[in-house]
Order: C-alpha cells, then sequence, then structure tokens
C-alpha cells in the first residue's frame, strides 16, 4: 500500500502498490511501527551532533516528514472511505494518534532550535522559503514557551483532535431517511424517479445524500417536502454534536489563552493571508457593501415569484430559494434546467474533465490498475511525455459510512526522484444525470486533485502545505470557470441520443448564470459570520441554538429557519475553524487569475502551461501573493471581485 511503501523510491513508470484491505489488527500494528519510526528519525535529527546545514537538517525533516505523513493520509482515507466500519475505526484510532505525533513535533524545542542553527545565507529562495516557513509554524505553535506550557499546549491539541474527529465521524454517520408518497415528488425529473423506485405501498426512500436532497430543492412542487427533506439535512448528527462542538469550542479557546492569544480566531489565522481577523472583518463587510443592493433586487424578484404562486405569501425561506430561482430562470431567461441535465450524464462528464486537464496541460491520463478500496471506485494513472507522474481515485457516489461532502484526499506526498503523488476525490454525485452545479463541483475539486499531483513533482515532498491556508481554494474555484466554457462543453455533453448540448443553451445558461450571485454570496457570508464569530470570542456559555439563530437573522437573505442546527453538520467549524472566509477570499483571488485567461484564451496552452508551472507547481516554495504575482505580473487585489459582486456579474 503507499503508506506502507513511501519511504521506498518509485521509478517512472511504476505507480504505488496500493492496498486497502488490511485487516483492523494489522492496521494497529502497522500504526505503531511507523510512529516509532518517525519518533526514532526526529530523535537522531536532534541529537545529530554535525554543524547544521540545510540538507542535514531540512531535507533530512522533509523525508522523514514525507514519509510518515503518507502513511498518516492513507489511514485518514480510510476512515472517511472504508466500506468495513472495523477498518474505519482502526483508521480512526491511527490517524488520531498520528496528530498526536504531529503536535508532539510543534512542541519539540529540540527540533526548533536544530532548525535555526541552519544559516540561510547563499541557500536559494525555495530552501529559505522552507526554513522560514517551520521556524514560523513552530513559532505560532508556541514554541518559545515554558516546557510545562508547551506540554499543556500538546494536551490540548490531542484534545482538539480527538473532538474534531469525532464531530466528523459523526457527521458521516448521520445518513438520515425519511418516506414519501411518490407522488410527492411532482416536478422532479424522470430519472430521478427511475432511480427512486417506490416500494410496494408507493413510498419512495430519500436520504440526506446530496444526489437525493437536491434535485428535491430545485425541482420539487411540493412546498412542505421542500422544507422536511432541508430540516432534515440541516439537523443532522444534533444529538452528537451539540456537546462536541461545545468542548471543542471551549478547547480551542484555552488553547488560544495558552498560547497568548485573545481568542481562537487569532491563533487560527497565523499563517494566512489575512494573517489577522480584522482583516477578516475588513473583508467581509467590503463584500457585504458590494452586495447590498443586488442583494434587495433579488430578494425581490423571489418575493414576486413566490406571490405568483401563492398571492398571501409575504416572505421567502431558504428551502425556497432554489425553487424559485429555477422558475425565474426558465420564464426570464427561458432556461429549462431539466433541459440542461440531459447533457450531463456523470460518466461523460468524468470523461470530459478528464480531457480537459489533458488539453490545458499536456497530459495523457489512462485507466490505472491500481488497487482501490471499493468496487465503485475508479483509479487513473497521469503521464507526462510517457513519464508516470501520478495516481488519482474518483470515489464519485453516495455509499453508508463514507465522507457526505466533497473534498479531495491526499494518499501519497509526491517527492521528486522518490515517490509519485497520489490522491482521491470523495464525492457524493448521482450515477446518471447530474445537475450543472454538480458538474460544477465536481471541476472543483478536481482541480485540487492537480494542484495536489503538479505540487508533488518537486524536491520538497511537503511543499503542498508549506502554503498559506487560505490560498488552497483559489486555484480550484478559478477552473469552475470552464463548464460555462461552450468550446469545453461541446466536447463532452451530449444526450442519450449523443446530440452535442446546442450553443444556444449554453448561451443562455451563462445569460442565468449570475441570477442569485448576490443571495449566494450573501448565504456564504452567512456561514463566514457563523464560523468567525463563533471563534472570534470567549465561548463559555454558549447557546449554540440562539447563536446560530442571532447569525442567520442578522446576515442569512432568509432568516433563520425555526428548528434547524446547522452547526451540528457543519464540518467546515472543525476542519477550517474561524477561517470559513477562505472561500470568498479565495473566489477573490480566482477572479484575478482568470483574468489573464479570459485576456489569453481559456484553452491557451501557454497560458495553462504558466499557470501549471508558476503557481500550482510552486506551491510551497514562495508566498501564495508572489505565485499570483509572478501569473499576473502585478499584485492582486479584491477590487475586481467586489465590482463584480456590485453589479450583479
Amino acid at each position: 500500500m503507499a503508506a506502507i511503501v513511501a519511504w521506498m523510491p518509485l521509478t517512472s513508470t511504476t505507480h504505488a502498490a496500493n492496498s486497502f484491505d488490511r485487516e483492523p489488527t494489522e492496521i494497529s500494528r502497522h500504526c505503531e511501527q511507523y510512529m516509532a519510526e518517525f519518533n526514532g528519525q526526529i530523535d537522531a535529527l536532534v541529537n545529530d551532533k554535525a554543524k547544521a546545514s540545510y540538507d542535514s537538517v531540512f531535507v533530512a525533516f522533509d523525508n522523514h516528514m514525507t514519509q510518515f505523513v503518507d502513511q498518516l493520509l492513507h489511514d485518514y482515507l480510510m476512515q472517511n472511505a472504508h466500506t468495513d466500519a472495523a477498518i474505519r475505526d482502526a483508521s480512526t484510532a491511527c490517524a488520531l494518534k498520528g496528530f498526536s505525533v504531529l503536535n508532539a513535533l510543534s512542541a519539540n524545542r529540540a527540533l526548533y532550535e536544530r532548525m535555526s542553527a541552519v544559516p540561510t545565507e547563499g541557500l536559494a529562495a525555495d530552501k529559505t522559503y522552507t526554513v522560514n516557513y517551520w521556524k514560523s509554524e513552530f513559532e505560532s505553535s508556541g514554541i518559545g514557551k515554558d516546557e510545562k506550557t508547551r506540554a499543556a499546549i500538546k494536551a490540548k491539541n490531542d484534545e482538539i483532535s480527538a473532538l474534531g474527529n469525532t464531530f466528523g465521524q459523526n457527521i458521516n454517520n448521520a445518513v438520515n431517511k425519511i418516506q414519501v408518497k411518490a407522488e410527492r415528488l411532482a416536478g422532479l425529473p424522470q430519472d430521478y424517479f427511475d432511480s427512486h423506485p417506490a416500494d410496494d405501498k408507493g413510498m419512495v426512500t430519500i436520504s440526506t445524500a446530496y444526489s437525493d436532497t437536491r434535485p428535491i430543492s430545485k425541482y420539487a412542487h411540493d412546498r412542505s417536502l421542500r422544507k422536511e427533506v432541508a430540516m432534515m439535512s440541516r439537523n443532522r448528527a444534533v444529538q452528537e454534536n451539540t456537546p462536541v462542538l461545545t468542548e471543542l469550542l471551549e478547547r480551542r479557546y484555552e488553547l488560544a489563552q495558552l498560547l497568548g492569544h485573545q481568542n481562537y480566531a487569532e491563533t487560527n489565522m497565523l499563517g494566512t493571508m489575512v494573517a489577522k481577523p480584522t482583516k477578516v472583518a475588513e473583508f467581509t463587510a467590503k463584500l457585504s457593501a458590494a452586495i447590498a443592493e443586488p442583494v434587495v433586487k433579488e430578494k425581490a424578484q423571489l418575493l414576486a415569484q413566490m406571490q405568483k404562486l401563492d398571492p398571501a405569501a409575504k416572505e421567502v425561506r431558504s428551502w425556497d430559494a432554489s425553487y424559485l430561482s429555477n422558475i425565474i430562470r426558465e420564464q426570464d431567461y427561458k432556461l429549462d434546467a431539466k433541459e440542461v441535465r440531459q447533457y450531463f450524464d456523470y460518466d461523460k462528464v468524468r470523461d470530459g474533465i478528464i480531457a480537459l486537464s489533458e488539453d490545458l496541460f499536456t497530459l495523457k491520463i489512462e485507466p490505472s490498475d491500481a488497487a482501490t478500496w471499493h468496487e465503485s471506485v475508479e483509479a487513473y494513472d497521469v503521464f507526462e511525455s510517457d513519464k508516470l507522474i501520478g495516481t488519482f481515485f474518483l470515489d464519485s457516489h453516495p455509499r453508508d459510512g463514507k465522507f457526505t461532502h466533497a473534498a479531495q484526499f491526499g494518499i501519497q506526498l509526491g517527492k521528486k526522484g522518490e515517490t509519485l503523488p497520489e490522491a482521491a476525490l470523495l464525492m457524493n454525485f448521482p450515477k446518471g444525470l447530474m445537475e450543472h452545479g454538480q458538474v460544477e463541483t465536481f471541476l472543483h475539486e478536481y482541480g485540487h486533485l492537480l494542484h495536489f499531483i503538479f505540487a508533488g513533482q518537486n524536491d520538497i515532498g511537503y511543499s503542498r502545505f508549506q502554503s498559506e491556508s487560505d490560498f488552497g481554494e483559489a486555484p480550484s474555484m478559478m477552473l469552475e470557470e470552464w463548464v460555462w466554457d461552450y468550446d469545453t462543453l461541446k466536447r463532452f455533453a451530449t444526450n442519450e441520443e449523443g446530440e452535442v448540448i446546442p450553443k444556444a443553451l449554453v448561451e443562455k445558461m451563462n445569460q442565468a448564470r449570475y441570477f442569485g450571485q448576490a443571495l449566494g454570496v450573501a448565504t456564504q457570508l452567512t456561514y463566514t459570520a457563523l464560523s468567525f464569530d463563533l471563534y472570534n470570542r470567549n465561548p463559555e456559555g454558549i447557546d449554540l441554538v440562539a447563536f446560530e439563530k442571532d447569525i442567520f437573522e442578522r446576515y442569512s437573505p432568509y432568516g433563520y429557519d425555526d428548528g434547524t442546527h446547522m452547526f451540528a453538520a457543519f464540518g467546515h467549524l472543525n476542519g477550517y475553524g474561524a477561517k470559513y472566509y477562505t472561500y470568498q477570499w479565495s473566489s477573490s483571488i480566482a477572479e484575478e487569475l482568470l483574468s489573464r485567461f479570459k485576456e489569453e484564451g481559456l484553452r491557451d496552452p501557454k497560458t495553462a502551461q504558466d499557470y501549471r508551472n508558476l503557481v500550482l507547481a510552486k506551491t510551497g516554495t514562495k508566498s501564495a501573493a508572489e505565485l499570483v504575482r509572478d501569473f499576473l505580473g502585478r499584485d492582486f487585489s479584491v477590487e475586481a471581485y467586489a465590482k463584480k459582486l456590485s453589479q450583479g456579474g
């Protein structure tokens, strides 16, 4: 398996011999083995009496770190993807031990001193960046504190890791279901009925999987059904995660106090592009001002449409928005979403996205014989000039026990001449026809995958993670543009008869594209406020329901829906902490990156290669601001994105 053989050199023509079927006892045994090996390597590095140099310290450290993380990534993937609960449990236990090892590493004063002894004079810029990155990481983790405080910080981080893991696992396990009469699904496309057959009592089972809920929110005429499904989704894991999140907030606040910060938001901003909470507040205020007028206009349009259906209606609720927006697009833009979706069958979308990356970046991608963890998982090898440069896996459809959102998971970091990058996309798409928005999500996640593979071709194995955390979404958000491009869509978007999506239909899609944009951004800023404000305070005595209600009443264009507990199933409150603003921040960077493509051509090969070589491949070797500057020839600004929002797209 990739994790076990991570330290073994790979040739350019083979991929790692992955195995995902180890018994739980073997997972546990191997867990102890690779963690003990890593700790021994770090001890040897620290106790080396030779004069410290970049090669003797940082090259060795990167080798050890890459080997360790490869194996930890493997366990973390299995925790979120394996079909066997016992294997998931064993992998979860191992991942938690791995996080504890990393927490201990951040408190290792002797290692920090060894790194600090490395002279940077005369070092290449990427090496100097690596030295400064790690010194900054240690310093922001409290390495300057006394031994007792460092031990307390390590213990607090271990508690946080365990709580965060429980929070995420509760969400994965909370797949709720309801049964409804088939006639209540009026308005849904025929393929939805085909994939959700009624039982002998005429009842259809609806789960909280996105492939079940999103078509209902968009097409179901039955308003009470839309509400019922929305409430089911927003109340996932509420019993389990309310106490977990409360404790997570408390432990993170205590960590911040140990580090000498006012709150966890301040701690969480270290190592980001924004650097401090005040800049987040300034940024979100700028976007809120930009969308103020468009939000009022779009809300009025939704209400007017609602009143055509119900003259007595006084307001639009959140579960009405997608349905009403779809009607408006049909009437005002002559865009039929059901017509659109017939051109986006999963298999064709997958092949089209792969072909797009081949064209843009001069790659060849072929099915791989690499082992997988489920029969539905698809493996692919990535070649450049007949040289294997990576492998990826597509785990695209929902199943019990699996991660319920959409994300890229690393499996193996790449290190030039030693290992090849491997990554997986865990997604939850239908097996047949997809909404165009789901195609956009697919390409977004695929952008993360390309980023992982291209960044895994240099001498620093850990480089993909040596970047500001609020930059990581920008490359993927930029890539979403291609699913609106006719020259791209015509290559794979065909209906059951093989007819290519009409250019006129794509033009209608683009004309209707920005309707609802302001409301969408307002919703994103609501989530941003929920994330940021939860952590930008002392959580003592917090009432999560009251807090969520206050946030939604102040920021959401639809207000708070009584009886919902979104915080319980909002996984980003663990992984992103206070940093959900990252999505809008990354959107502003993506708008700037895209400006060069729009000027030179979305499919211009030189622009694409520059983007790959200057941004994606160089991640973790210089600051994100420098990466963007190298590609654009100038510094980026959030003004272009704010202006676009203020103009309603």
